[in-house]
Formats: structure tokens, C-alpha cells, sequence
């Protein structure tokens, strides 16, 4: 009985003494040589706050951010990772319920992650400034990815971020500052934020943009406030660095809500990697979002 028994201050102490191993290892990205100590899922009854985790979820603790973890059961190895960035306001539970991580885990046998942002207005430090070096978000993604592959066996090195609102700034974000470390971003009504000039990357990453007409949070124009780009600008930005041509094909697929008749999905040829952008009819920016259909729009990025 006594060793279930752990007093709050205790598991502080855990906790501490955990992210001070992490900080100490040189976990925060590509600058060292040493590989990251493998991080140990802390279990549910122990950490993860108010991240309402599943039975099926465990909680990771990297940088003094907790991370939902999902992976598939009874794999010696995973093909991948996929990174959810919640949008602000949001959560990682939030984001994660609507991709359903837990079903394109067990799909593609990758292993579902849903950080915290970092708790300022945007959650994440997404604005393309131009000087980007000390980016604490840029180290934190860095870090996780670190960390998860050195925990887990990979037969490939795939690394997937799926971003909502906020979120798919971030992903925009990390395509201009760390292409080389990710295999695809998929973005849900957020598009680049800053001048598209400050992204100097020439490096081509799959991109997958789903945007609705009708967002009026996030607009599909952009808006000055938060410079945030328009969605062609963001992108005809990617259709540059990736070489596509100017012809495009047009293909009609379901609505990604209950009320949505359609979804225009527009994928640009020539691409040295895939360049692609699904407009949702009749959804708004909070919605119902149907998680099959979401990914029926953007499964084909998982066999790249």
C-alpha cells in the first residue's frame, strides 16, 4: 500500500530531477554530438496536469513541457512521428481529437504526439522575423523529436507535423527553419506568418494546406493583425521552393464536416515534393471537423 502512496512533493522532486537530466544531455537539437538519454514515459497517475489523457495515452515531459504520447501497440518498431501543434487557445488533447491521432498512429504505425505551447498569446513563437536563431520553440520540437527517436526503434526517420490554427503557423515555421529534420506539414486553417522573404530556406518539404472560404478567425486572405499571410501567397511561396509548375489538378472530395458539401483539392505539378491545397466549403474556423475526412484529404503525404 505504501508504495502507491506519493506525496505531491515528492513527485515534484521526480520531475525536477528528470528535466534537469534532459537539459543536462543536450537535448535541445542538432549541435551536439552526444545522442539524448531515451526519455521514459512518465505514467498517467504521475504528471501531465490537465492534459486529460486517455488509458491509451502516457505523458512525456521534455524542456519542462508535457507531451501527450499515443503508439500503437505490441510495434518493436514505428515507422515515424506525427507532432500535433494545438492552436491558441487550445490543447493538446484538442488537436490531437480532431486529426484523431490515435487512428493515423495505429494506420501508419507512427507514434502520435501532442505538446503544450509555450502559454503566450499565439502558444507558439511563429512569426518569421528573419532572425530566428534563438527560437525556444524551434529548440523544443528539436528536442522532442530527439528524444522520441532516441526512446523508440524507427525503420524510418519520418517526421510529420500536423498543425491547427496557431498550430499551423508553427508548422510553417518549422518548415522554414528545420525542413531537413521533417518529412511533411499538414496545416488546418493556419497559414505563414510574416514577410515571406524572412523564410531563406531552399530546401523543398511536402506541404498540405486545408482552408476554408468561410474562416473568419483565420482568414483565407490573411489579415495585417498577427502578420499573417493569405493562404495563395503561403502557398505560392512553397510552389517556388519546391519547383512546381504553374498547372495544378483539381480534385472534388468530401466535406470535412457534417454541413460541408465539398472539398476543392488542388495538388501543383512538377513538384519536387508535394505542393497541395484543400479548400473547405461552409466550415467555419471552430467546427465539427470529421477526422476521416481530414485525412482523406491529405493520406497520400504518408506514402511519400
Amino acid at each position: 500500500m505504501l508504495n502507491r502512496i506519493i506525496t505531491a512533493s515528492v513527485a515534484k522532486v521526480i520531475l525536477l530531477v528528470s528535466v534537469t537530466l534532459l537539459t543536462a544531455c543536450g537535448g535541445g537539437g542538432n549541435s551536439s554530438n552526444t545522442k539524448p538519454v531515451p526519455i521514459t514515459p512518465v505514467p498517467l497517475e504521475k504528471a501531465c496536469d490537465d492534459l486529460n489523457l486517455t488509458n491509451e495515452q502516457e505523458c512525456l515531459t521534455v524542456d519542462e513541457r508535457s507531451s501527450i504520447v499515443y503508439k500503437p501497440a505490441n510495434q518493436q518498431s514505428y515507422n515515424g512521428i506525427a507532432i500535433y501543434l494545438h492552436g491558441a487557445p487550445g490543447t493538446p488533447s484538442k488537436v490531437f481529437d480532431i486529426f484523431d491521432g490515435k487512428s493515423i498512429a495505429d494506420k501508419y504505425n507512427l507514434i502520435s504526439i501532442a505538446p503544450e505551447g509555450n502559454g503566450s498569446d499565439y502558444q507558439w513563437d511563429s512569426n518569421n522575423t528573419g532572425n530566428n536563431g534563438t527560437n525556444n520553440d524551434i529548440n523544443f520540437i528539436n528536442a522532442l523529436i530527439d528524444n522520441v527517436q532516441a526512446s523508440y526503434e524507427f525503420s524510418t526517420q519520418n517526421v510529420y507535423i500536423l498543425g491547427y490554427s496557431a498550430g499551423g503557423f508553427m508548422a510553417y515555421k518549422l518548415a522554414c527553419e528545420m525542413p531537413e529534420k521533417l518529412t511533411a506539414i499538414i496545416s488546418l486553417a493556419g497559414q505563414y506568418r510574416g514577410d515571406t522573404a524572412n523564410c531563406t530556406t531552399s530546401t523543398p518539404l511536402a506541404i498540405h494546406h486545408m482552408h476554408s472560404s468561410a474562416d473568419l478567425d483565420v482568414p483565407f486572405a490573411g489579415r495585417q493583425m498577427g502578420n499573417i499571410a493569405s493562404v495563395n501567397d503561403t502557398i505560392a511561396l512553397w510552389a517556388l521552393k519546391n519547383g512546381c509548375s504553374e498547372e495544378s489538378k483539381l480534385i472534388e472530395q468530401a466535406g470535412v464536416t457534417n454541413k460541408s458539401p465539398i472539398t476543392n483539392t488542388q495538388q501543383y505539378l512538377g513538384c519536387v515534393k508535394p505542393v497541395t491545397l484543400s479548400t473547405l466549403l461552409a466550415v467555419q474556423h471552430e467546427d465539427d471537423y470529421l477526422s476521416d475526412k481530414l485525412l482523406a484529404t491529405f493520406e497520400y503525404i504518408f506514402s511519400q
